[in-house]
């Protein structure tokens, strides 16, 4: 797997990954991931997040990254997962961004330069928080086991029987419901306190013209 592009903020890692990625999409992410974990380690009481890598790609090598990182994650060998695709990205070309486990309990966040890249870069914001809300989870104790288990079983080295396939997509469902909430009530607090931010300055200015006089 080769990168390009390294930066590393505190405990996260901002890459590249592919030819051709947006240099703007990326400058977006380097800023904006830092912020996204600091709220998200806040709305879970100063929780570590742990070391992020953050890889920013395109939507066709999505899915074979997402696929390696799991798999080797999962033990599975090369040539079981080279050709498979995980049901994370089924439809790489609708996701911004996929957490998953890596390599020695490593977190990466693939981050689909091109789909964010459609929505003029609105979504960098509430997608990384989104994301960091998966990495809390997955630092939780056992939080890789289901994606594994996953990873597993659609690679064919550990497959699940019914109930055990069911009992593991209600617990991902679950997680999916968890990131969605916590990220709208991180999303509105940021904004409302950018906004108080905003009027405070407004009153300021007024303030300020007053002392010159």
């Amino acid at each position: 797997m080769q990168f390009n592009k390294k930066k590393a903020q505190n405990q996260l890692t901002i890459r590249r990954s592919g030819l051709f990625v947006s240099k703007k999409i990326t400058a977006q992410v380097e800023n904006s991931a830092p912020i996204a974990a600091r709220l998200v380690r806040e709305h879970f009481g100063c929780r570590p997040l742990g070391s992020v890598d953050v890889v920013v790609t395109k939507t066709n090598r999505l899915s074979g990254l997402v696929a390696q990182s799991v798999a080797v994650a999962a033990g599975i060998k090369h040539d079981v997962w080279r050709n498979k695709v995980l049901s994370l990205t089924a439809r790489p070309g609708d996701i911004y961004a996929v957490t998953v486990i890596g390599p020695d309990n490593s977190i990466r966040i693939f981050c689909n330069a091109q789909r964010l890249r459609r929505r003029k870069g609105q979504e960098i914001g509430p997608t990384l928080v989104y994301a960091m809300v998966e990495v809390d989870q997955l630092c939780r104790k056992g939080g890789p086991d289901p994606q594994l288990a996953l990873a597993r079983h659609e690679m064919g080295t550990h497959t699940l029987n019914k109930a055990a396939l069911k009992k593991l997509s209600k617990e991902l469902a679950a997680r999916e419901d968890e990131a969605e909430k916590v990220t709208q009530k991180v999303m509105g607090k940021a904004v409302r306190n950018h906004r108080r931010e905003e009027a405070e300055a407004q009153r300021q200015v007024p303030a300020a013209a007053a002392g010159r006089s």
